[in-house]
């Protein structure tokens, strides 16, 4: 599938620019983009594989500035709303089983070009990288696991930055404000790029963004709106060094920072409030990557090094009142929780330049990737529970290092003119190891606490004969030897038609559990989890390009799923292993110029997503052939484009349409989320002949203002619900400033 806006009409893109413009101009809607998620650029529609990318400048024409907001162009995936900016959870082709937040584990992989930005088993902050002045956003569809290892069961995403540019210098200025419908205050967003040649050998390009964004829950208890405001910073710093003709040396580092005052969380269906919270879901949240990357020319052959280094803080404060059940005593718990994890890691690899020669046939005609990598995760989890009467009560300490040691090799050969076969295996040994300790804390007036010592017993035992220490120490280690192969085959009877198909096995990391009520039931860690996907795949062109029609059928095996649980109190999430599932599913996408300027890009999925044997869930039984949470039978979108000039300006608009068909909040099915049908628009005016080539926009996301839950969950305790809303309309006005 080719990107959901690259941008614009063929026959007015193909103009000379004005005497005054240096603006590069537009492509076509059909351009083909160019992506390097196999490890090597190639032409998207070129891959056998079903990958959709998204550049940059086409997700900021309209207003698509998260993942939320780019994955829903995407056929076959789905996003469900975190409680904070950076706790989204992307579902692919309906591999998923729970649509709430987990600190624990992801059916996706996130990446910063090649750096994974996923933690083994203690996730923290999952980025959700602002996409301006990105090349692309990639998202691969189906398992990745030959290129990228345990960090991408159901697929990956990748966010591939700009590079520096030893042209010319020039930058970029950008604001922009936004009025949200039920929110009184306004969001604003300031954005800012820079790119410096450095004399012959080097350039840099720095990139920064911040936004401020208001809520829209309302807290009855205290009485204060829109509580759910949170704030985000970003800055890319990135330097380039060709040092010769064959060798070449970059550095990239990414800094995310965001806030939120309170959480997303409401505990109503129509209206969002909450009326049972103590204490602010406060989060914070910072991830720094740092990467090194060198790559010599050998003309035949690249060998390219990378040694990378990531760094997370997710400090929260989450009020457990809200999963105990306390508030009917008039007395909230909280949850202090902290994460911080460094993960460096390291790849080298070898990557053909053109097909290999020998007067051996078999030896003969391959393109190739090739290599070995390493990781090391160094997670920890802090968890303090405790009341406003008696402080801190419960303390849990978690130390889990994560490592694995891989080989990789994917190469593909052309067989004849029309056929293309390809291998892949990835061969690795990944183990964790866990510390985990949960202890008492002294607190003289605990006996004393009454009421709240009977809610409290089921998680501290018989509080009257309690002594302060520990509750229990658990050490151990998991390890795994995997073999993850993929087999693609190509055939291109002509330039405008070819078909694909594809085997190729994907693998999720085993990881460690928290159990802080030592229940006896939940274990230390939880064992991997795999899936073989199968793919077959048309892809056409008519009309010498004028229309692009692909369709592509896949089923998934996925076995020994990692499926979230509660222990026996209902407040605290542990993961453990059962069953299995089937996914079988199509996508299509059709892409269309127009006489007159006009463009179309329209697309759609139907997923059967069911599990293969019965499991008891927490909240219920769920029969063989339940509906996979999270995953909506049918879902689409459609962008209309047109481009044109009114007088000095040259106008870019866009009407974009997105549906979600219903679907359920977790295996055992106890709640229906609506369907979500989102309607937006956008106008661009941009002015090419004006110092600084300005540019207004006018951006509106939701117009119809559709507020439907994206995420329902069931208290245990309570026997209530929390609810985390899809965001409502939002109209933003922006300018833009180029400077050479």
């Amino acid at each position: 599938m080719a990107a959901p806006l690259q941008l614009l009409a063929q026959d007015t893109a193909e103009r000379e620019p004005t005497n005054n413009s240096t603006r590069k101009q537009r492509t076509t809607i059909l351009e083909e983009v160019i992506v390097s998620a196999t490890k090597r650029d190639a032409g998207l529609r070129d891959i056998p594989l079903s990958i959709d990318a998204f550049t940059g400048e086409s997700l900021r024409d309209i207003g698509a500035a998260n993942i939320e907001s780019i994955a829903r162009f995407s056929p076959g995936v789905s996003v469900s709303p975190g409680l904070d900016p950076e706790a989204a959870q992307v579902i692919i082709r309906g591999v998923s089983t729970d649509t709430f937040f987990t600190f624990f584990t992801r059916t996706f992989g996130m990446f910063y070009e090649d750096v994974s930005m996923v933690n083994p088993s203690i996730l923290g902050p999952q980025p959700n990288i602002d996409p301006y002045d990105l090349k692309t956003v990639e998202i691969l569809k189906g398992p990745q696991g030959t290129l990228f290892g345990g960090s991408a069961l159901a697929g990956a995403i990748r966010y591939v930055p700009n590079k520096p540019d030893f042209e010319e210098a020039y930058g970029q200025f950008a604001a922009a404000t936004t009025e949200h419908a039920r929110s009184d205050g306004m969001s604003h967003r300031y954005d800012v790029m820079a790119n410096l040649p450095l004399g012959d050998k080097f350039a840099a390009r720095v990139v920064a963004s911040k936004t401020a964004r208001p809520g829209y829950i309302t807290d009855l208890r205290s009485g204060r709106e829109d509580i759910n405001s949170s704030q985000s910073e970003q800055f890319r710093g990135l330097l380039s060094w060709r040092a010769s003709e064959s060798f070449t040396l970059n550095y990239s580092g990414i800094r995310r920072e965001t806030h939120q005052d309170d959480g997303a969380f409401a505990n109503t269906l129509g209206e969002p409030t909450h009326s049972e919270r103590f204490f602010a879901d406060v989060t914070d949240s910072r991830t720094d990557i740092h990467t090194l990357t060198a790559d010599w020319d050998f003309n035949s052959f690249d060998v390219v090094g990378i040694v990378a280094n990531m760094t997370k803080d997710y400090p929260q404060r989450l009020d457990y009142s809200q999963f105990f059940g306390t508030s009917p005593l008039g007395v909230g718990i909280y949850g202090d929780t902290f994460i911080n994890s460094e993960q460096p890691s390291a790849e080298l690899r070898i990557v053909s330049n053109e097909p290999t020669e020998s007067n051996w046939w078999i030896l003969s005609d391959w393109s190739y990737v090739a290599g070995v990598f390493y990781i090391y995760s160094d997670q920890f989890l802090a968890l303090n529970i405790g009341t406003e009467l008696t402080g801190d009560l419960l303390r849990l300490r978690g130390n889990v290092e994560a490592e694995e040691f891989a080989t990789f090799v994917d190469v593909t050969r052309a067989l004849g003119e029309h056929w293309e076969l390809g291998l892949g295996g990835r061969y690795f040994r990944q183990s964790t190891n866990a510390d985990i300790e949960t202890t008492l804390l002294p607190v003289a007036e605990l006996p004393l606490i009454g009421e709240l010592g009977g809610v409290l017993a089921p998680v501290l035992g018989d509080l009257s004969g309690l002594t302060a220490g520990s509750l229990g120490r658990d050490v151990g280690q998991v390890a795994e030897t995997v073999f993850n192969p993929k087999l693609t085959i190509k055939w291109a009877p002509s330039d405008s038609i070819s078909v694909f198909a594809s085997a190729v096995k994907g693998f999720r990391y085993a990881g460690a559990n928290q159990n802080p009520t030592r229940d006896p039931n939940v274990p230390l860690f939880f064992k991997s989890d795999n899936i073989w996907n199968y793919e077959l795949g048309l892809r056409t062109e008519w009309l010498e390009g004028a229309i692009q029609f692909d369709i592509t059928a896949f089923y998934l095996e996925w076995t020994d799923m990692q499926v979230q649980q509660r222990e026996y109190t209902g407040a605290f999430a542990y993961t453990t292993n059962v069953g299995g599932a089937e996914n079988t599913g199509v996508e299509f996408g059709l892409n269309t110029l127009l006489p007159g300027g006009f463009a179309i890009k329209l697309n759609g999925s139907y997923v059967d997503a069911h599990t293969t044997t019965f499991f008891d869930d927490f909240q219920g039984p769920a029969e063989a052939g339940t509906e996979l949470p999270g995953s909506p039978p049918v879902s689409g979108s459609l962008i209309v484009a047109w481009l044109g000039n009114l007088g000095p300006a040259e106008i870019v608009s866009t009407v974009n349409y997105t549906y979600q068909n219903r679907n359920y909040n977790n295996l055992a099915r106890t709640r229906e989320h609506p369907p979500i049908k989102l309607l937006g628009a956008s106008i661009n005016f941009r002015f090419p002949e004006l110092w600084g080539e300005p540019s207004i926009n006018l951006v509106g996301n939701n117009l119809t203002n559709e507020f439907e839950p994206g995420v329902i969950f069931d208290t245990p305790n309570t026997g209530g619900l929390l609810t985390i809303y899809n965001p409502p309309r939002s109209v933003s006005l922006g300018i833009e400033v180029n400077l050479r």
